[in-house]
């Protein structure tokens, strides 16, 4: 069955449902490999329980189906995507008992590559691919583990045969982890997060926005975000408009805005069709909204799309 022959109900705000998530799912790691949508690994609570979850499911918007490609060794959540032209690859993560030091690329079967030198705060951490430099920045080394939130930012790179894992100039915010971020030209953006709050020992959202280029080994501050925001998502809208939207601010919203990288400014920009911590990743023209944590110990199989022109207006 065709995508463009599946019944085509567009909301009002210009989102079209697509077939739901073969299960609902959150903090998953979201790419795109040969033209087809991928998820890897994720969450999902079912009577109170946490499960984590190992298989790896595409989407093939050619069909509108849904496809199982396999079972990774062992679970996997939480790590940083890799997005770098058809090549789609992260790093870190948990495996629900421990951070994965690790890099690991969807195709074949030898999925994860060791790399000892990485550090242990690559569980809810920012990052991309950089003109070929995979950027980690934030993060602590267990989601449970708020107290531990880094500042430490590090690049990996293949250089001379081996991997190998670069200190770079720490974060000059806050620490923090579950922020938004998204690669553009030779620089990581991102986005809001979450802090800690020693003596409240609680989570605080935060507006801190910063621009890295690894290249240089520099940070920028950017216009800080009008709400302070943790579990945003950010994607890449063409080499100038970054589009934000979902997370949670006093509860999970759907609200977003899109980046201008040249003037340092946002603009209010059309909602998500639903309210929730989401994954997004752009594909063939349209931005792909799909599952996430749409309410305490609850995830979502929703799945919906829009033109990147729609946001864009």
């Amino acid at each position: 069955m065709l995508l463009a022959a599946l019944p085509c109900v567009v909301l009002a705000e210009g989102w079209e449902p697509l077939p739901p998530l073969p299960e609902p799912n959150g903090g998953f790691i979201l790419g795109v490999q040969n033209e087809k949508i991928a998820i890897v690994g994720g969450t999902n609570w079912e009577g109170g329980k946490k499960h984590w979850l190992t298989a790896i499911h595409a989407f093939d918007p050619a069909t509108g189906r849904w496809a199982k490609l396999r079972d990774l060794d062992h679970p996997v959540a939480y790590g940083t995507a890799l997005q770098n032209g058809a090549a789609f690859a992260f790093l870190g993560g948990t495996d629900g008992s421990q951070s994965l030091r690790v890099l690991a690329c969807i195709a074949g079967d030898k999925t994860h590559v060791q790399i000892s030198s990485l550090p242990s705060s690559v569980v809810l951490s920012a990052g991309g691919d950089v003109a070929g430099r995979y950027v980690v920045a934030g993060g602590t080394d267990d989601a449970a583990n708020l107290a531990g939130l880094q500042r430490s930012v590090h690049a990996v790179e293949w250089i001379k045969g081996a991997w190998q894992v670069k200190t770079m100039a720490d974060f000059p915010g806050k620490p923090f982890a579950v922020a938004a971020s998204a690669v553009v030209g030779s620089e990581l953006f991102i986005f809001g997060g979450m802090n800690y709050d020693s003596a409240a020992s609680a989570p605080v959202n935060s507006t801190e926005a910063y621009a890295f280029a690894p290249e240089k080994n520099t940070w920028r501050k950017l216009k800080p975000l009008a709400v302070a925001v943790r579990g945003m998502t950010a994607v890449k809208l063409d080499g100038q408009h970054i589009y934000l939207a979902g997370g949670y601010t006093s509860d999970f919203t759907a609200d977003a805005v899109i980046y201008d990288v040249k003037s340092d400014s946002y603009s209010k920009a059309k909602p998500l069709p639903y309210a929730a911590m989401i994954g997004l990743v752009k594909l063939d023209g349209y931005v792909y909204c799909l599952g996430g944590e749409d309410k305490k110990q609850s995830r979502t199989d929703k799945f919906f799309r829009i033109p990147v022109a729609e946001l864009l207006k």
